[in-house]
């Protein structure tokens, strides 16, 4: 019997290890560690005696906590997670204080010339400064061109005739002048002697046939008749053309100072004035009438006869009939003016005759006064 206590014995305190160990053991694996792995050695059960179901045998003492085991080796460090999205952008931080003023730089290098402004604006007109002392004359300068012909004098009064002079050479032939205005037919002359036939002329165009006359008596031969008349025109036109030579010399001379041609129109200026209804009439009796410029050119030659005098001259324009209207003697309406600025203005309401400046310029004037007498033929 003491034999039987003591085996028990034995075994509850081989059995009590063995729980304390479960218990231990149990309390690590139910210890968590991130990262770390948990290794139980378990050695092999060594075969003992069968023991006996511990319900029949007394509880034995708790055993006290066993101490907590050491922590296991750090593990491997794991790989990087994919990188998470871009988060929203921050607010601008606040401005900083502005640093201390750097130093001067080196001065760069000259820059291209720039564009040239605007024109400015003209300045106030200075103040006239005082006349500055006479200068030195200077150097004699050279002589100038030779001025242009002056226009030709007055006419002056004939002097005493002098001593016939020695009979010069013959003059160059001037050129031949514009046909004149024929004159009146003449009274017939005597019949002067027949001239020498001329030559014969070519055939006429072939005329209708006529009726047989009678037979006549044989004539004399009419080519030397024929040779006459043409000797004779020769002779009429050589005439002819020394007479218009010759009138055109002579209207040359006529016009030289005081006449202007424009045309088949002459232009003559008296040197003398007369009231408009005197030079009306003296314009009348010389064949002619007064002054009526009825273009430019015409006008121009008037104003070089008035200028040629220095004096205003008048014309055969008037608006007695009709205050406004103005026309010819002939009493039609004017095709052609050159009033002066502001003119005509009938000043007074006594100017109805017209009258030419020297500058070619037209003014409507009183009729009594005196003006320049011109002419047209």
């Amino acid at each position: 019997m003491a034999m039987l206590l003591l085996h028990l014995f034995g075994l509850i305190l081989l059995i009590q290890p063995l729980r304390s160990h479960e218990a231990e053991v149990n309390n690590i694996s139910e210890k968590t560690l991130t990262g770390a792995c948990t290794l139980v050695m378990c050695g092999p059960v060594q075969n003992g005696l069968p023991g006996r179901d511990g319900r029949d045998g007394r509880e034995g003492p708790r055993g006290e906590k066993g101490d907590p085991g050491l922590p296991g080796p750090a593990g491997r460090t794991g790989m990087p997670g994919p990188p998470g999205p871009v988060g929203p952008q921050g607010d601008n931080g606040s401005a900083g204080e502005p640093g201390p003023k750097g130093d001067t730089g080196p001065r760069g290098p000259p820059g291209s010339p720039g564009l040239p402004g605007l024109a400015g604006r003209e300045g106030p007109k200075g103040i006239q400064g005082n006349v500055g002392p006479q200068g030195n004359p200077g150097p004699r300068g050279e002589s100038g061109p030779q001025g242009e012909v002056g226009a030709p004098g007055m006419q002056g009064s004939p002097g005493a005739r002098g001593p016939t002079g020695l009979k010069g050479d013959s003059g160059v032939p001037g050129e031949r002048g514009v046909p004149g205005i024929p004159g009146p037919a003449g009274p017939a002359g005597a019949s002067g002697p027949q001239g020498p036939p001329g030559a014969r002329g070519p055939p006429g165009l072939k005329g209708d046939k006529g009726t047989t006359g009678d037979k006549g008596a044989k004539g004399e031969s009419g080519l030397p008749d024929i040779t006459a008349l043409r000797q004779q025109v020769g002779t009429l036109q050589t005439q002819v053309q020394q007479l218009q030579d010759d009138f055109s010399q002579y209207k040359k001379a006529e016009l030289f100072p005081n006449g202007r041609s424009v045309g088949k129109k002459i232009f003559k200026a008296g040197s003398f004035e007369k009231n408009f209804a005197d030079a009306k009439q003296i314009c009348t009796q010389a064949g002619g009438q007064m002054a009526s410029p009825r273009s430019a050119a015409e006008n121009e030659a008037v104003q070089q006869l008035a200028s040629l005098h220095n004096k205003s001259a008048f014309l055969g324009i008037t608006d007695a009939k009709t205050e406004g209207k103005f026309t010819y003697l002939t009493g039609e309406p004017i095709v052609y003016s050159n009033w002066n600025p502001g003119e005509p203005n009938d000043s007074n309401k006594a100017e109805d005759c017209v009258e030419i400046y020297t500058t070619g310029k037209w003014n409507d004037r009183n009729c009594e006064e005196q003006r320049l007498v011109i002419c047209e033929f």
